[in-house]
């Protein structure tokens, strides 16, 4: 099962035009956000944020292929005011975080963003300047909570040292992980060594090919995989060796290492899941709305089952 639309995707000018046309228009009142990224057309965010939105008049959401930094910076400083809001995919989470004017506290220590909202005056009139969050960590606390329950995990695993990596990395944090063992290809695991013993984790990593793998995933109790399913995939009988597994990617879907967890009886969640947690956060920064029917994380969950055919 894969999540590619045949949706169209807009270009920078094409969103900024779609705005403009917004703002002076007949649609006074609505709020216009998107996603940015670059692949950006299978993106499920769309899909999760229309149906939270469907009680609530004049809110649109699209796909834009941006991810460069002076992409992000014409979208920041030409949107007007219809614009509610930014989800931020790669290439562009970097950049979203250093052309922010107010960062919060997980952004500015995971080294990234996914979300950006535009600060406004007492009025409600923007001020020309942005904010930047990563709600990913939000929606990797959503799997872990899942799959752990009550449990506190004592030794955490996550594969690949990337942009998933660090909010994985401070939601282990936050349900009280004390080591966290990284799984990768190279010795680039080595950068996520401060941000663990930043957060008073213990740190070690295993490469990939090693032939204790299936061990040492054995002696975790949550393992998170942030990497490609060409990637995971082909270690997935050793991956799956942890007491319980969180695959981030959807598309396939499932995975070949969430199929074989599955079949040999640990606990899973998937990057569904995941995109339900941090999409449900979003919303909520984007519109001010907490209480919508279909905003919460289990709602888009379902929402995403339904809209790929899955039980």
């Amino acid at each position: 099962m894969t999540a590619r639309s045949a949706e169209q995707v807009l270009s920078v000018e094409g969103f900024l035009d779609l705005a403009e046309a917004v703002e002076t228009g007949t649609e006074s009142g609505t709020t216009l956000c998107a996603v940015l990224g670059r692949p950006v057309g299978h993106s499920l965010s769309p899909v999760i944020h229309r149906s939270a939105a469907r009680d609530i008049p004049g809110f649109r959401y699209v796909r834009v292929e941006a991810g460069e930094e002076d992409e992000l910076r014409r979208l920041l400083t030409g949107s007007p005011s219809c614009v509610g809001g930014f989800s931020v995919t790669m290439p562009g989470k970097p950049h979203a975080l250093t052309l922010a004017d107010e960062v919060t506290d997980r952004a500015a220590t995971i080294g990234s963003a996914n979300t950006l909202v535009p600060l406004r005056d007492a009025d409600g009139a923007p001020t020309g300047r942005w904010q930047a969050d990563n709600t990913d960590v939000v929606g990797l606390t959503t799997c872990l909570d899942t799959v752990l329950g009550g449990t506190v995990p004592e030794r955490a695993a996550v594969v690949g040292n990337g942009g998933t990596a660090r909010p994985t990395v401070a939601a282990f944090a936050a349900r009280g992980v004390r080591h966290v063992e990284v799984l990768a290809r190279s010795d680039k695991a080595l950068a996520l060594q401060p941000l663990i013993e930043g957060y008073g984790m213990e740190f070690s990593w295993t490469r990939l090919d090693a032939h204790d793998l299936g061990d040492v995933c054995g002696g975790c109790d949550v393992l998170v995989s942030t990497v490609p399913e060409s990637a995971a995939g082909e270690r997935a009988n050793a991956l799956a060796r942890a007491a319980t597994v969180i695959d981030v990617i959807y598309d396939p879907y499932p995975t070949r290492l969430l199929s074989t967890a599955q079949a040999a009886g640990r606990t899973t969640a998937d990057g569904l899941l995941m995109l339900a947690g941090q999409g449900a956060e979003q919303f909520r920064q984007f519109t001010g709305v907490t209480d919508a029917p279909g905003g919460s994380a289990a709602d888009m969950y379902a929402v995403l089952k339904e809209h790929l055919g899955l039980d």
